[in-house]
């Protein structure tokens, strides 16, 4: 192979599933590439970055067939940075990384403070990790990554947990780095909006684990549409359009469209609803640790009403889900639901009468398979073996889990994970549903499914609350959004109301959904022309 970068024939089974995740994968990366793989739900995307960059099989087990070339300096970028950092504090992680090309102790500060400004890692030297944003925590994973000089840089979800802004931030980062360095990148990624528009190309994997295209953005977008749809696999909104061109040509087949969603959503803001109250927050003060994040929090959250909580990371969002569901501690105010105070409930009812679903599913896994995964809550409570094991195979088939039924939940891929860990919830009739980014690391076609799930249980009473980053997600579903922003509750109203409220999206730093964007954009227009 006279490649920068290949395998041939690549086939990829891990020991534990009867199938490969990868089959007869041949590929040829040139030096300087920047390379999209994208693929639905469990296709292999992560598993080719894993050979590619030497993890698999030396640092995870599977037998591997097929031919493959490397290149031996190799940085990998991961969906959560904290799982790649071992010091306390970023010059000492940036260090950690200058050690291992054996860099003398005394050029390590010059070196240190050229590549923080290189990621536009603009904090002290000495600053905890732990303090630092999901965005920043990402920028110094990438110095550390750079500080290897690696020939290739993979980067398996890098923006997966971090808000709107700080998506694009690093997006826009990377793509000044690959112009300044020639450095061949090569990225998995969900979101295409912002990456997609730089690439050379896009590899597109099948649900078998096989290449059925290899070209450029422009040219699989348009010859595969069909392919991707069926797949499940995120488009672009806008790529390969120019929005200068929508903005401009009212006829426009993208801006009939976003001109017909403003009016329904605009229409959907006008219908009111008048329900009881289920959870009412006084004087509550959300802390994490011995951090206090906001003061004096009153909220009222409607029985049925869906609930969107949104804001940069670490504004509190999760740390409200867990105060109310107990599992972290009020240490000031209170938390209602259905009129009776929080610490009156006993821990079997309270669970019966809201369900939890965590950002990372791995910490409510307790079986060792799928199928008893989803079971487990059903024969907790002693339902007849027959009502689980209807109630468990139908939720196996709604969330596409029917062929791994048998397999270890710690062995699926993170978008089967997160299907799992909301099926499991989805066993039982709560009153209350409370979920922290339920589309994360979804397909298309799986993250509808699970969001079609959930309206039906809304539509049956339940209250759905929900942390996400996705602003169509809130716009589509929300009847009601909270604004949790640098300390504050600064919002709690419709989507409508805050994705018009330009100001306030400006200053909470919010990329809002594309049909609020053409029509203020339009209005600038048609003020010029006049």
């Amino acid at each position: 192979m006279d490649s920068f970068l290949a395998c041939s024939n690549l086939t990829v089974r891990f020991y534990e599933q009867p199938n490969p995740v990868l089959h007869q994968v041949s590929l040829s990366i040139q030096k300087g590439e920047k390379v999209l793989i994208l693929g639905p739900s469990g296709s292999g995307k992560s598993t080719l970055i894993s050979v590619l960059a030497g993890i698999i099989p030396e640092h995870m087990e599977a037998e591997v067939q097929g031919e493959v070339m490397r290149q031996r300096h190799t940085g990998v970028m991961f969906q959560d940075p904290d799982s790649q950092f071992c010091m306390h504090r970023v010059n000492e992680e940036i260090a950690f990384s200058l050690e291992n090309r054996s860099v003398p102790r005394e050029q390590m500060d010059d070196m240190i403070q050229h590549l923080m400004k290189k990621v536009q890692l603009d904090v002290d030297p000495n600053t905890d990790i732990h303090t630092l944003s999901g965005g920043m925590k990402q920028r110094l994973a990438l110095a550390c990554l750079l500080a290897l000089e690696p020939d290739v840089l993979f980067f398996d979800e890098p923006t997966a947990q971090l808000d709107p802004a700080g998506r694009m931030e690093i997006f826009q980062l990377l793509q000044q780095l690959s112009a300044e360095q020639n450095q061949t990148m090569i990225f998995v990624e969900h979101v295409l909006d912002g990456v997609i528009e730089w690439m050379d190309r896009v590899i597109l994997l099948d649900h078998q684990g096989c290449i059925i295209a290899d070209g450029t953005p422009k040219d699989v977008m348009n010859t595969f549409e069909g392919e991707m749809k069926e797949a499940g696999i995120w488009r672009p909104k806008i790529f390969p359009e120019k929005w200068s061109t929508i903005v401009q040509d009212p006829f426009h087949p993208l801006s009939q469209t976003l001109l017909q969603t403003f009016e329904a959503r605009k229409e959907r803001h006008e219908t009111s609803t008048n329900r009881e109250t289920i959870i009412r927050t006084d004087h509550l003060q959300l802390s994490y640790g011995k951090k206090s994040i906001i003061d004096d929090l009153h909220l009222d959250i409607k029985a049925g009403d869906w609930v969107a909580i949104i804001g940069e990371n670490g504004s509190g969002k999760s740390t409200f889900l867990k105060h109310v569901i107990r599992l972290e501690p009020i240490k000031k105010g209170h938390i209602f639901l259905k009129g009776k105070h929080l610490k009156k409930w006993s821990d079997r009812t309270l669970y019966e009468k809201a369900g939890f679903v965590f950002q990372n599913p791995e910490l409510q896994f307790i079986q060792d398979t799928v199928f008893d995964e989803i079971a487990f809550g059903g024969r907790q409570r002693n339902w007849p073996e027959s009502v689980v094991q209807e109630k468990t195979n139908q939720l196996l088939a709604e969330f596409g889990l029917e062929k791994h039924r048998d397999a270890h939940p710690f062995t699926l891929s993170l978008g089967q994970k997160r299907r799992l860990s909301v099926a499991t919830m989805l066993l039982f009739d709560q009153d209350v549903l409370i979920l922290d980014e339920p589309t994360f690391g979804q397909d298309e076609k799986t993250a509808r499914e699970l969001i079609r799930r959930l309206k039906e249980r809304q539509r049956q009473g339940t209250t759905i609350i929900m942390v996400t980053h996705d602003m169509e997600l809130v716009d589509e579903c929300a009847d009601q959004v909270l604004v949790f922003h640098q300390g504050e509750h600064v919002y709690d109203g419709t989507p409508f109301d805050l994705f018009s409220h330009q100001e306030l999206v400006t200053s909470c730093e919010l990329r809002v959904p594309l049909h609020y964007r053409y029509m203020a954009e339009r209005k600038e227009v048609m003020t010029i022309a006049k």
